[in-house]
């Protein structure tokens, strides 16, 4: 699993955590919130249905008193009913027939009954009210007191109910309103108000012939939901900090783990590296002292020559892939496409394999698809570098005696603009690679045995080649099977483009001026020109080549990048305005192509795209390469 996907996983598993404990404290609070509600509102309304209980049990034991007597007198009633109702600050009454205050409980209370209002119904029946009381009537069929009127004080109740502190109450009678002191001060909105509850009921009071709606209102106090707040808030602020914690601790255990695992690799590619030079080294060493000894068998110094060339080819090749896999491990390939000859191209590649032939025992058989163009528009270094480090391999790993090439053009599919690709097939019929060998296309430090990566013990080539064509937008594929060989297509990005008029030009009649600061570069790059019969020039500083230049007037400038006292380019920018200067004070324009040679890619020199002009040549001096240059006419 990759650090991205894990670290978010670490991450969101945190955030989970925390939402956990977060919707758990809310829960349980919300829990003892909704228990203590429920324990207020259950309190309420069995205190309030025992109340009015009891008041009815105390009417009914009045109206029992009056039933058992024949007659009872005011003093009889007054001793029963007084202690009776004492405890709960009601008073009993009775009425005569003509609705007049007869017997009463507590003569104190008498004055307090003035207010006392009588109404008959429209069935005959009596109703009473009094400011403050709850009254409820009752027939006694007494001889003298036809009615029995039981009154309950709102005092008492509202006392009773101001008991449950913080909620608030309120009874409905028929023409009044009780409500608790709780109910005056005004709920919180807001956020508070999702703490918020009530709930009413309807009490009916058969000896009253009455019902009361009883409604409770309660809101968790201001102090506990700021308190349950900041309790969340900290929860959550420590479940982030922990979260984004565990993300940043993946993060650099990731990033400690990747710098060992690149310690390891750079190990690993320096010992490859190591091993891979010492090898065509130890070749190249022992050749020449082969070399020095048979200077009288002219067959065997070409023999050995030729496997001395071959050990710096492979050496060439050991470079190139280590620059490329850099290159390709920081994204910075590009391509630097220009005309190439693709006749000429891979004849050029054909005659190089076929001198080492004998020397391994193999041969590069070539195939062109005949619908390919003879010009083309590419990068033909990055594709020599591509075809030469399979073929390498097949040559030096393949059992087999044929090596096939074959080439032809496909347009890119499922491509808008449908970029031609240039399609590589390279095939040998040697004993092919296990599929452990085939995962150097992924992972370049590997071993396998008898594979590609055998000798060398590294699959630098292999992923080099697959991550520079992902990077230039081309594909790698790679079909290997034991004892059946091994089949790469490269598909490799092109353009078709109008094909420029191509020079014939007479080598002899050539005049080539080379720059060049390492003695031993100038030396090989004039001996290779003249063997095509060019007149070379030669020096090794730009101050010469400013002479040098006047003095020949060469057709052709080649110029080494790295210079000592100032850059190719810069001595070729000098070298143009004195060509200029001659041309305004002769009123003669001479003609002067510049290629450039670097042992860099192209892609490291910014200041090149400045010199559209100016062909580009990466080393080893290749002069097959410069000629494919110099025919294509400027």
């Amino acid at each position: 699993m990759s650090f991205k996907y894990s670290a978010c996983i670490n991450m969101f598993s945190g955030l989970w955590v925390t939402l956990l404990v977060l919707w758990l404290t809310l829960s349980h609070s919300r829990y003892e919130f909704d228990s203590i509600y429920n324990k207020k509102a259950e309190a309420v309304f069995t205190s309030s249905r025992d109340m009015f209980l009891q008041h009815e049990i105390m009417l009914d034991a009045l109206k029992s008193f009056f039933y058992a007597s024949s007659e009872v007198t005011s003093q009889e009633f007054e001793v029963f009913a007084k202690d009776l109702l004492k405890i709960k600050s009601a008073v009993a009454f009775t009425l005569t027939p003509e609705l007049e205050l007869a017997y009463i409980s507590d003569q104190t209370m008498a004055p307090e009954l003035k207010p006392l209002k009588l109404v008959k119904n429209s069935k005959g029946e009596l109703q009473a009210s009094l400011a403050d009381y709850t009254l409820a009537v009752v027939n006694i069929d007494g001889p003298n007191m036809l009615y029995l009127v039981y009154a309950i004080s709102h005092q008492r109740i509202l006392a009773r109910i101001e008991q449950e502190q913080g909620v608030c109450i309120s009874y409905q009678f028929e023409q009044s309103l009780l409500q608790s002191s709780s109910c005056n001060h005004e709920f919180s909105t807001g956020i508070f108000s999702m703490f918020s509850y009530s709930d009413s009921r309807t009490l009916d009071i058969p000896g009253y012939q009455t019902r009361v709606d009883l409604r409770i209102e309660y809101q968790v106090p201001q102090k506990e939901v700021v308190e349950l707040i900041v309790i969340i808030l900290l929860i959550a602020s420590l479940g982030i900090t922990l979260s984004f914690l565990l993300y940043f601790k993946s993060k650099n255990q990731h990033i400690v783990e990747q710098i060992k695992l690149d310690n390891r690799s750079r190990l690993a590619v320096l010992s490859s590296i190591n091993h891979e030079i010492r090898t065509p080294i130890n070749a190249i060493l022992g050749y020449s002292r082969m070399l020095k000894k048979a200077r009288s068998q002219p067959q065997k110094l070409d023999e050995i020559i030729d496997k001395m060339t071959w050990s710096a080819n492979l050496l060439y090749s050991v470079a190139e892939n280590t620059l490329n896999y850099s290159k390709a491990e920081a994204g910075q390939l590009k391509l630097n496409r220009h005309l190439v000859n693709l006749h000429e191209y891979l004849s050029n590649i054909e005659d190089y394999y076929r001198a080492f032939s004998a020397t391994s025992g193999k041969r590069l058989q070539v195939v062109v698809n005949e619908s390919l163009p003879k010009f083309i528009e590419l990068d033909g270094t990055k594709l020599f570098q591509l075809m030469t480090n399979i073929i390498n391999n097949a040559f030096k790993y393949s059992t087999g005696s044929e090596v096939h090439c074959y080439m032809d053009l496909r347009l890119k599919r499922n491509h808008k603009d449908h970029s031609p690709m240039l399609r590589v097939l390279i095939r040998d019929f040697g004993e092919g690679m296990s599929k452990e060998a085939q995962r150097a296309l992924v992972d370049p430090f590997m071993h396998a045995s008898n594979s590609y990566t055998t000798t060398s013990g590294m699959g630098l080539g292999l992923y080099t080649c697959n991550r520079l064509l992902e990077q230039i937008g081309g594909k790698f594929m790679l079909r290997s099977q034991k004892g059946k060989g091994t089949t790469v297509l490269l598909h490799f990005p092109c353009q078709l483009t109008e094909v420029k008029e191509r020079l014939t030009i007479q080598y002899d009649q050539q005049k080539v001026l080379i720059i060049d600061d390492n003695l031993f570069n100038l030396e090989i790059c004039k001996a290779m020109l003249e063997h095509y019969h060019f007149q070379t020039f030669s020096v090794d500083n730009a101050a010469q080549a400013l002479k040098m230049l006047i003095h020949s007037l060469p057709h052709i400038v080649i110029v080494d990048y790295r210079l000592q006292d100032m850059n190719g380019l810069q001595l070729i920018k000098q070298m143009q305005q004195t060509l200029q200067n001659l041309a305004s004070d002769t009123q003669f324009e001479h003609h002067c192509r510049f290629f450039l040679l670097s042992a860099n890619d192209s892609d490291d020199i910014p200041e090149l795209a400045l010199f559209p002009e100016v062909h580009f040549m990466q080393k080893p001096f290749s002069a097959e390469i410069f000629l494919s240059k110099l025919a294509v006419k400027s």
